[in-house]
């Protein structure tokens, strides 16, 4: 059954057909949340995923965590099976998706700066190609 909406077909949805690209490789790679690490006093939300990719965020960006303190940001749990991260005490959710496209961002940022990645030890695609 098809919505009056163009592009809206929701069988093809369902079959990942004119899904959003971020949730298509999501879906596609198996991505999951593993674990979470904030530390307020770097200003830093790391979060590890199963590909033992580490996305990282600015708890300054993120409206609730901002303000919350150091026992609270440690009660968190993953909710949809690694794709999403719950504050319950905070009432926030933030999605794995979310974190993607400001990770890419930063990324491209230090590769076209010349800076190497934070990750230690972990050699990129770049650090093969220089070789």
């Amino acid at each position: 059954m098809s919505s009056s909406k163009r592009g809206n077909d929701t069988s093809a949805v369902r079959a990942g057909k004119g899904m959003d690209p971020i949730e298509a490789m999501i879906l596609r790679e198996g991505l999951r949340i593993v674990d979470v690490h904030p530390y307020k006093d770097l200003d830093l939300l790391a979060i590890v995923l199963n590909s033992g990719d580490v996305l990282q965020a600015r708890l300054s960006d993120l409206e609730r965590l901002k303000k919350a303190t150091d026992a609270q940001l440690k009660k968190w749990r993953l909710i949809g099976g690694g794709i999403g991260i719950n504050w319950d005490t905070l009432d926030e959710d933030l999605s794995l998706r979310g974190f993607i496209p400001d990770s890419a961002q930063q990324e491209a940022l230090r590769r076209i700066s010349g800076r190497k990645p934070a990750t230690k030890g972990k050699r990129t695609s770049a650090d093969a190609r220089a070789k």
